[in-house]
């Protein structure tokens, strides 16, 4: 068999379909009967393969464009194996560990209500607390790997986003679950193809629901814990003769909920269109919106101590007290985001293909928050901050791709600028919103000779931030079955700062900084057998710096080099329709470790970079198709994450995560249990020196904790009616009504806490008109 032959095989067979990264402990029960995942090709994986076995001439899987992600509201009859059954699955042909999170369990295994960060919870070495109930507020810890949030990237069809100032992500303001059409997790930087802020700790990527071929109108109620309700309202066009092909998706949905959180109501009105436009026989044309108005109380009280827990109740969040500074009256917010590209995929020769998405995303948010007593006015009026946080974000993601039958060819590059305005300013809210100065006074402050500002303003400041990445790589064919890919990527960043009042000095401050490096990536597979491939990674990553080191009186004294990982990672991946399993380990250096104190004698905050951490472990994840639509699957992981300087393990860094469930389905019935492990972390006094065990002063820990979850359902096809099918289905959260607590932070001797809701279930029903 040629190499050529062979590959294509690889990418088309039944049996190799993509399946996902996870072997853990945690038991599961899923009768699906749902929605296939019909995709594995993502912008975050290698553009596919290359050649056809019946002609000499290249004809590269990857010059064709994407199978399409639609959702099937109910399944026919198919042939169930571990295959179709797995919850998370990894691909043949990979080179770092990966987790591929389909169609059918985002609708029919998770809440209605989810987030990504809630479906990705799923997936080995992943981890997420939600304290509002899953994907009704932002999630306050999600961890990869014990990576933060905003150290690695999340991706929506390709397009890196998040905060401009940390690289943070706001889980639930962007896309809800209805509106995902798959979730993939790379744990490790890539190849030079992946762009991003923060290759530094993996990639999360989501991919938008496709269109489908056929007409249908599906409404779909829920409701459930915490008075939730949510409407969606979806269409799809079907193929449109008149347009040559073209097809669209579309659709609308509002949610309003009290959350698992006293006085913490939330709502939000989303919409999305995707619009798939044919050009003759060689491209395909793609616009897409998605827009979120969210308005939702903000717990003063983000964690809690065991005092606070104690006095106040496990699931504090407000109060509608006026005379307290915890009054939902005077900590809420409202968001507007929205998320647009144009995207064009071309066959531009038998050899050659182009991918190039043109867009922008923005995220505006004003939020009521920080309320004291005691204002310039009276010093019994409540008194507060409004601040402002708004960016528009505008880029360009390219990718030619050359394959023939010697190896594939991909180059391009990524750009996008950033502006983002913030401000924060006192108001009395005795005196109806007004500004907080004495009467009389400037309603914008002061300086005084030395150049500190005085007055209502915390801050305000203009920031933005240039990025630009430029990648070769070449996936060559070196034997058959072997495929070893070398690469190199450079990139450049720059910040830009105009603060008439910067926060933390109140001095004014324009600067600007850039940073630029060439990184490298060599990584190799090999099909073994038609079932059996191992891989193996050597990756370089990075972080962008954080704004937050220009808070500080003199910038150019930080050390503020991208912080940098380097990968190495071997793995092997095994695919059957009985069994699939796949497994990893790795071996992470990380440089650069960056973390603030106070200058001594002052509260001002100072940046330093400390020697870095090592971070190792192993990772699995394993399917097995029982029969009679019956599949059981566990993954884990293990991970050990230290500093190099004092040997003290990194803090909010869970040491394990694990899952094992049970899935049915049949004749329409489906079914899942399963549960999910996270591990023990700790967290230390926030003055602590990584490199310095001594300056430790106080540790405290939470142990790890399982949480459970229940999926039923039914659904069938019907003829001879207008309703072509329905669907009912059940979803518990924390079975077991589970009372966990997780570490946050540590002020003195006194921990502060997430507090995870107890039992929550949602319940759904939709029709396809």
């Amino acid at each position: 068999m040629s190499i050529a032959s062979r590959r294509r095989f690889d990418a088309s067979h039944p049996v190799l379909r993509p399946i996902s990264s996870a072997i853990a402990l945690a038991l599961l029960a899923s009768l699906s009967f749902g929605m296939p995942a019909h995709a594995t090709d993502t912008d975050a994986s290698t553009a596919a393969t290359a050649a056809d076995a019946s002609t000499s001439k290249a004809n590269a899987n990857a010059l064709k464009a994407p199978k399409e992600l639609e959702e099937v509201e109910v399944r026919g009859t198919a042939t169930q194996s571990a295959i179709t059954q797995a919850p998370t699955q990894a691909d043949l042909t990979i080179t770092q560990p990966q987790s591929i999170i389909g169609l059918d369990w985002i609708s029919n295994h998770v809440a209605p209500t989810a987030d990504y960060a809630t479906i990705a919870a799923i997936a080995p070495g992943v981890t997420n607390v939600s304290t509002a109930g899953p994907g009704l507020g932002e999630s306050k810890q999600m961890t990869l790997r014990g990576f933060n949030d905003n150290q690695y990237n999340v991706t929506y069809d390709g397009i890196p986003f998040g905060d401009t100032n940390d690289f943070s992500h706001h889980t639930s303001s962007y896309f809800p679950a209805k509106m995902l059409g798959q979730v993939l997790i790379d744990r490790g930087p890539g190849n030079a193809s992946t762009i991003g802020e923060a290759t530094f700790g993996g990639t999360v990527a989501l991919s938008s629901k496709d269109p489908t071929d056929s007409f249908s109108f599906i409404p779909t109620q829920s409701f459930g814990s915490y008075s939730t309700s949510l409407t969606h309202l979806e269409v799809n066009s079907g193929k449109l003769d008149d347009l040559g092909g073209g097809k669209l998706i579309a659709s609308a949905q509002y949610i309003s909920t009290d959350t698992a959180k006293t006085d913490g109501d939330m709502s939000r009105k989303t919409g999305y269109i995707k619009y798939v436009q044919p050009i003759g026989d060689s491209t395909e044309i793609t616009f897409l919106s998605n827009y979120n108005d969210i308005r939702f109380n903000n717990p003063n009280l983000s964690s809690l101590t065991l005092q606070q827990i104690q006095q106040l109740g496990r699931n504090f969040g407000l109060n509608d007290d006026r005379t307290s500074t915890n009054c939902a009256c005077y900590n809420y917010q409202s968001k507007q985001t929205d998320l647009e590209y144009l995207g064009v995929h071309s066959l531009l020769s038998q050899t050659w293909s182009l991918d190039n998405k043109v867009y922008t995303y923005a995220y505006d948010n004003t939020s009521h928050e920080s309320p004291y007593v005691g204002t310039k006015a009276s010093p019994t009026n409540m008194g507060g901050y409004i601040k402002i946080n708004n960016y528009r974000a505008w880029g360009d993601v390219l990718q030619l791709v050359h394959a023939d039958d010697h190896g594939q060819f991909r180059t391009g590059g990524w750009y996008e600028f950033t502006d983002n305005n913030r401000s924060s300013i006192a108001i009395d809210y005795g005196r109806g919103g007004a500004v907080d100065v004495k009467p009389g006074a400037s309603t914008f402050g002061t300086f005084n000779s030395k150049g500190v500002y005085s007055g209502p303003y915390k801050y305000t400041m203009t920031d933005q931030l240039h990025t630009g990445q430029l990648y070769a790589e070449y996936e060559w064919y070196a034997y058959d079955g072997l495929s070893v890919t070398p690469g190199v990527k450079y990139f450049n960043v720059s910040r830009d700062i105009e603060a008439p009042i910067n926060q933390g000095t109140k001095t004014p401050l324009n600067y600007k900084q850039s940073w630029d490096k060439t990184l490298g990536y060599l990584t190799a597979n090999y099909l073994v057998r038609e079932d059996w491939s191992i891989y193996a990674t050597a990756a370089q990553g990075f972080l962008t710096p954080n704004l937050n080191q220009f808070y500080v009186p003199a910038p150019t004294a930080n050390n503020t080099h991208p912080t940098q990982t380097m990968n190495y990672q071997f793995g092997t991946v095994y695919k059957t329709d009985r069994f699939n399993a796949d497994a990893d380990v790795y071996f992470i250096n990380y440089k650069n470790y960056q973390f603030s104190t106070n200058v001594p004698g002052t509260t001002e905050p100072v940046y330093y970079l400390a020697k870095g951490a090592y971070i190792k472990g192993i990772e699995g994840e394993a399917t097995y198709y029982v029969g009679y639509g019956t599949s059981v699957f566990a993954n884990a992981s293990l991970q050990d994450a230290y500093f190099k300087g004092s040997s003290l393990d990194m803090p909010n860094v869970p040491n394990r995560t694990a899952a094992l469930g049970v899935m049915y389905e049949n004749n329409g019935f489906f079914a899942s249990l399963y549960d999910k492990y996270s591990g023990s972390q700790k967290a230390y006094n926030s003055s602590f020196n990584p490199d310095v065990a001594s300056s430790v002063t106080s540790t405290i820990g939470t142990g790890g904790y399982w949480q459970a979850a229940m999926s039923l359902g039914y659904g069938q096809n019907l003829t001879g009616s207008f309703i072509k099918s329905y669907k009912v289905r059940l979803q518990v959260d924390n079975l077991f009504d589970a009372h966990n607590l997780v570490i946050n932070s540590v002020s003195g001797n006194v921990g502060s806490y997430y507090v995870l809701p107890g039992r929550s279930w949602f319940a759904s029903v939709s029709l396809a008109l």
